[in-house]
Order: C-alpha cells, then sequence, then structure tokens
C-alpha cells in the first residue's frame, strides 16, 4: 500500500457520546467537537498540501496514545477523526475508507497519530 499522508497531534479525539448534544428534538455537534475536528482539518490541510481530492479507496491507520488508564472504547473515538477527511479534502467522502485499524497504547501524554494509506 502506498502512504498518501501521516499526521500526528496533541489529544484525543471526543467521543462519539460527546460529540453530540441535543436541544428542542434536534442533535448538534458540541463545541468541544468543533474545536477537534477544525484543528485536525487544519492539519491534515497543510500535510495535503492543496491536491486535489483522492479519490480511490484508502485504509487508516490511527494510534490513540493514553497517558492515564481509564477505561473507553477505541471505536468510539473513530468517527470524529474519519470526518475531518472529507472536510479537508484529503478523500471526496468517508464512504472510500475500506479498511480502518485503531490501537490504544499506553504513554505518557494523549496524542494522536494518522497513517492514511491508498488501497
Amino acid at each position: 500500500m502506498q502512504k498518501l499522508l501521516s499526521i500526528s497531534f496533541e489529544g484525543l479525539p471526543p467521543t462519539v457520546n460527546m460529540m453530540y448534544r441535543g436541544l428542542h428534538g434536534h442533535r448538534y455537534k458540541t463545541k468541544k467537537t468543533l474545536d477537534f475536528q477544525a484543528g485536525v482539518v487544519l492539519n491534515l490541510r497543510l500535510a495535503w498540501k492543496n491536491r486535489p481530492p483522492y479519490e480511490g479507496r484508502v485504509a487508516l491507520y490511527i494510534t490513540l496514545t493514553t497517558a492515564d488508564h481509564r477505561r473507553w472504547d477505541v471505536d468510539n473515538r473513530l468517527k470524529a477523526l474519519q470526518d475531518c477527511f472529507s472536510k479537508a479534502g484529503v478523500i471526496k467522502d468517508d464512504s472510500q475508507i475500506y479498511g480502518l485499524h485503531a490501537e490504544r497504547e499506553d504513554g505518557t501524554s494523549n496524542t494522536t497519530e494518522i497513517a492514511l494509506f491508498a488501497k
């Protein structure tokens, strides 16, 4: 597989449970989610260097490194990240993601590493 890009940044994606809130029957993304996604989109755009969106199938490899030992599900933190790739113009739509590998590691700080490969 050909690596298309890789980025890493401090912090962890919000969980699906923390992504949305409801008010009067409507769901909306929380400020924390919007801020997180804006930062990731900026990093992705810088790494992608204004190339046109990749139109083929891709695979994501994600490593979530955490400094604490609280219980949380790895898959609960992936949706906020997947959405960023289309928002940044790296891919046309997150339905192009045909492979997804995610793991959690113990470390001294909270960091997220992402590599995108052509599939």
